[in-house]
């Protein structure tokens, strides 16, 4: 029996390890190469955000996102994972353009930074990440909620869940969606 629980011990901490460093599961911040850290600027209160792709990664609040909102007459969130392969994750280049077509502003939100550089030069806009030392924690989940609980108000918190495209007019939340076809097609 004391072999077993040895052995079920091992198991679960192993299990756990490989967890921790699955992409998706932490932003993957630390495991970044000196070069790619350095090309995420953690946005403080006082820097402007760039109006245009300059292959940096703006780690920003949900404050800073909803002031950059507020230019645009409509403007669609993504909320991407680079190794996402559900249906509704579609590549940031086919994105752009649908965008592009419908006259929307794209912004895309990295859930982590792991292969996000790999996809940032199909963007008009810069890429955005969520400042994890602002919410102290690098876990996604964890920071994903409070980012969103911050950025959508309150009473229409419930229809985000699970859902990837967020359309805004003006900077305020407007509705969220599944499929992008469905976010471009209701303007």
């Amino acid at each position: 029996m004391k072999k077993f629980l040895l052995y079920l011990l091992v198991a679960v901490t192993i299990q756990s390890c490989a967890i921790v460093h699955t992409p998706g599961f932490n932003s993957g911040y630390k495991r970044l190469t000196a070069e790619e850290q350095h090309k995420i600027c953690f946005v403080s209160s006082v820097d402007e955000i760039p109006d245009h792709n300059d292959g940096r990664i703006m780690a920003i609040t949900a404050d800073q996102l909803s002031v950059l909102l507020k230019k645009h007459e409509n403007t669609l969130l993504y909320l991407w994972s680079p190794h996402c392969s559900s249906s509704v994750c579609i590549p940031l280049s086919t994105i752009q353009d649908d965008c592009d077509k419908a006259n929307l502003q794209l912004y895309v939100l990295t859930e982590y930074y792991t292969d996000a550089f790999l996809q940032n030069e199909h963007l008009s806009n810069p890429m955005l990440s969520i400042n994890e030392f602002y919410y102290k924690t690098s876990y996604c989940n964890s920071y994903m909620k409070r980012f969103l609980s911050e950025l959508i108000p309150d009473n229409q918190k419930e229809s985000v869940s699970h859902h990837r495209f967020l359309l805004f007019s003006k900077g305020r939340f407007v509705k969220s969606y599944e499929k992008m076809e469905k976010a471009s097609s209701s303007l």
